[in-house]
């Protein structure tokens, strides 16, 4: 019966992997973005995807760096789950990213 109502929350302890990931990776994204954008696209997805484990669709979102300043934004989809998710998941962003990094929460 546990399976008919999985519990449609962030896996805090992947949004923490997540953030760690990125914190370690965060020059290769700054340098790859520019030149072959799909890599990150795909190196992100394959580590932000198990955050949202109830989101079954493509999560969307886009990278921009520029001016020693990084743009992670991230696409709620009008899903309410991934709205509220999305806010924490930004709130959970180490303090060093943020000083060079925005997360915005976009529809």
């Amino acid at each position: 019966m546990l399976g008919l109502f999985t519990k449609k929350e962030m896996d805090v302890h992947a949004a923490k992997a997540f953030w760690s990931w990125f914190a370690e990776k965060e020059e290769w994204i700054v340098s790859t973005i520019k030149t072959n954008g799909m890599d990150v696209v795909w190196a992100v997805d394959a580590q932000i995807k198990p955050v949202f484990p109830y989101f079954k669709k493509e999560l969307e979102f886009q990278l921009g760096f520029n001016n020693g300043k990084g743009e992670f934004f991230f696409f709620h989809l009008g899903n309410k789950n991934l709205m509220r998710d999305g806010v924490l998941f930004a709130d959970m962003m180490p303090n060093d990213l943020a000083e060079r990094w925005k997360f915005i929460i976009e529809e």
